[in-house]
């Protein structure tokens, strides 16, 4: 059983025997002075809950507690069912800490506390303390801290979860695995559901959204030899205010890339010196190839002195995705230009 527990109550001896003796305390000192504590403990644990408010509020009419009510038994019951292993979140203001449980639920004498009503304790060690709600909790777990009782039982389902986006460091502002399950799904929709003139103006439209002034898709004059210094390019995107021109080869491809395509797409972009439409060539270029197949890193690094950038793989669909890229049925009509 894993637990919310409130240590507001005798705040300062109650944060003091935590830090000292590892001890997590709850009230109820009362039944220590009139020595029922070891009673109260050994009903809590054989009873189910039921039977053991009715046993408390019996209890409370014989010793004159008229505060001893159904809901009062529950706190102490949750607490005196501690077992070894169970977790703890504590709540504090903005905050939280988590504990483990390592001992069994025991009497406080009033010598350990100073006298502050605090009854019976369970000693545990920290999984991690003062830790920021907004960055770990969601928003079942937050609305559970807010609970005003003194304690309040959590599913373990949740607490496994919190204790393993604790462990992996991931806070729930990161949306990393959320972002890799959306870039999967486009690059599929990528490779599986357009053509190799589609994916052309996707780009298009992603250098349209990156703010080029111009784009355009060049016709398709056939297939030029390696070392032609006018540029076979697939898309050509124009950005005035950085005097650049992105020149794109785009490859629709699956798989790995093969060897001879990649260093004929590189070579062709390499040998490339103007595309002989005058507003681009007083531009700048840069060369980008844009293939969805998976190229081998090594042959990137030894293309990295060319200045091409290989986008590839999924690495497109991430572009499209961190971007926020709409796309609809107006991304694949190639307005004239």
């Amino acid at each position: 059983m894993d637990l919310m527990h409130r240590i507001t109550h005798e705040n300062d001896q109650t944060k003091k025997l935590l830090a000292s003796q590892n001890k997590l305390p709850i009230g109820y000192a009362a039944f220590v002075k009139k020595n029922q504590a070891e009673e109260i403990m050994a009903e809590a644990d054989k009873s189910d809950k039921r039977n053991f408010a009715r046993f408390f509020v019996e209890l409370g009419e014989k010793d004159g507690f008229d505060w001893m009510t159904p809901m009062r038994s529950y706190f102490l019951y949750n607490f005196l069912r501690l077992t070894v292993g169970d977790r703890i979140l504590v709540p504090s203001p903005g905050q939280f800490s988590i504990f483990e449980v390592t001992g069994v639920p025991e009497a406080l004498t009033q010598d350990d506390v100073n006298n502050a009503d605090l009854g019976f304790a369970v000693t545990v060690k920290p999984i991690a303390e003062h830790l920021p709600r907004n960055n770990y909790l969601g928003s079942a777990l937050t609305s559970k801290l807010k609970y005003r009782g003194t304690n309040l039982v959590l599913s373990t389902a949740e607490v496994d979860r919190l204790i393993e986006t604790l462990n992996t460091k991931t806070t729930i502002t990161d949306f990393s695995a959320t972002k890799d399950a959306v870039v999967e799904q486009v690059q599929k929709y990528i490779i599986d559901k357009l053509t190799p003139d589609q994916l052309e103006l996707l780009v298009k439209n992603y250098l349209e959204n990156l703010g080029a002034d111009k784009t355009y898709i060049p016709s398709k004059n056939g297939q030029r030899n390696d070392n032609d210094p006018v540029a076979d390019i697939d898309v050509m995107g124009q950005f005035n205010n950085l005097g650049i021109a992105v020149y794109a080869q785009v490859k629709h491809h699956k798989g790995a890339e093969s060897h001879a395509g990649f260093t004929h797409a590189i070579a062709q972009l390499a040998a490339s010196r103007y595309t002989g439409i005058q507003e681009y060539d007083s531009l700048i270029p840069v060369k980008w190839l844009v293939t969805t197949a998976k190229v081998d890193s090594e042959w990137i690094e030894d293309v990295a002195p060319q200045n091409i950038r290989v986008i590839q793989n999924d690495e497109f669909a991430t572009l499209l995705v961190e971007n926020g890229l709409t796309i609809n049925a107006d991304t694949f009509t190639n307005t004239p230009e």
